[in-house]
């Protein structure tokens, strides 16, 4: 009868916890000795790693709360800020019908009017259009400075998207120059898209041929511990399942501390462990996990510079995860001290002395380089 290689039993899998599994690691849970220069830089990125994955986490917590929150409480304000500054508009150009101004006055109101209305006119407010350009054309020549304009619009379009002069030269019209430019956008895009793949395609490939030693070596390892084949009974099977399903991802994306995770997690490295390794190993962990730094940093910068983009904030304000109730507490207040302010303002422009006082006043903080006070639709 042949002879079957009976396979040796295996310990039952009992995972520990993947929020305490890399603090073991730390050179002062198993080092006896000084911790080498590797040492510190390993020590240090594996800590750096845990407070960029802990943001990441806590951005991914926060934002459904933030959007709910956002539509019940931030959103009704809004609405009611948008209808006061369509409010504002169209007593303006009431104004501009009915009160005598000076010339410069006049000018000044009817850029005002266009500074109001067109982002109204933007979300959806077509009925604004007519105003908008009437006093947008108000003490202009209306073929030869408007064409200028046009022409000016066209070539700072051509130069933003790169289009050629004869690109420019042939376009009709403002819209069709950012039709046209929109067009090349969304096709550099294309075009960016498509090397970036390639660009993958080619560092998988890489990967594959030339694979860091420490990734292969790890996944190796762990594939042979972890497999279900070797498993004591259903719950262990299932447990193994489930961590082959991380090994596999985490190899597949060349993810060197999601191995090492796993490795603390089922108990095949500590503390004692990592200060066994040689420098030259430690190096190598350490290039593999100061590139993870850098590309999980790059991440975090999206994932704030997004947020900031879709609700109109500040990026240099760099908002945090754990902060987002009290900014929004902020944006509240800041909206409605602006919906106190021009309903006030609504009231007391209905007076012509007031309008002329108040009118004067805002010209004079133009010039000065202020903004207007009422932003148009802010925090959206």
């Amino acid at each position: 009868m042949a002879k079957t290689n009976k396979p040796r039993a295996a310990t039952a899998v009992t995972p520990v916890a993947a929020d305490s599994a890399l603090q073991q690691l730390q050179a002062g849970a198993g080092l006896r000795a000084p911790a080498s220069p590797a040492r510190k830089r390993f020590d240090k990125l594996v800590s750096a790693l845990q407070r960029q994955r802990g943001e990441l986490h806590a951005w991914a917590e926060a934002l459904p709360r933030w959007h709910q929150r956002h539509q019940s409480q931030l959103a009704p304000l809004l609405a009611q800020h948008r209808e006061l500054e369509v409010a504002l508009v169209e007593l303006l150009d009431h104004s501009d019908a009915t009160i005598k101004l000076a010339k410069r006055d006049r000018a000044f109101l009817s850029e005002l009017i266009c500074q109001l209305a067109a982002p109204l006119i933007e979300a959806g407010r077509a009925d604004l259009e007519p105003l908008y350009h009437r006093h947008g054309r108000q003490g202009l020549d209306a073929d030869a400075d408007v064409s200028e304009s046009d022409a000016m619009f066209k070539q700072m379009l051509g130069a933003a998207f790169g289009l050629s002069p004869e690109e420019v030269e042939a376009m009709e019209s403002p819209d069709a120059a950012f039709e046209q430019a929109q067009a090349r956008w969304h096709q550099q895009q294309e075009h960016a898209r498509q090397r970036k793949a390639r660009r993958q395609q080619r560092e998988a490939a890489k990967r594959q041929v030339d694979e860091p030693p420490p990734l292969r070596e790890l996944y190796r390892k762990l594939a042979a511990s972890l497999h279900p084949d070797r498993a004591r009974d259903a719950a262990d099977g299932q447990r193994r399942t489930v961590l082959m399903q991380r090994l596999n991802a985490a190899y597949k994306a060349g993810d060197l501390i999601g191995l090492i995770e796993l490795q603390v997690e089922i108990g095949l490295l500590d503390a004692a462990g990592v200060d066994a390794l040689t420098d030259a190993r430690l190096q190598q962990y350490n290039r593999e996990l100061s590139r993870q730094c850098q590309e999980i940093a790059r991440e975090l910068a999206q994932v704030e510079h997004g947020f900031c983009a879709d609700y109109g904030l500040d990026p240099a304000a760099r908002p945090k995860p754990l902060q987002l109730d009290k900014l929004l507490a902020r944006c509240k207040r800041e909206v409605e001290d602006d919906i106190a302010v021009m309903r006030g303002d609504l009231r007391d422009l209905q007076q012509p002395q007031l309008f002329k006082r108040w009118l004067r006043q805002q010209r004079q903080l133009s010039e000065m380089g202020a903004d207007f006070p009422y932003a148009a639709d802010p925090y959206e």
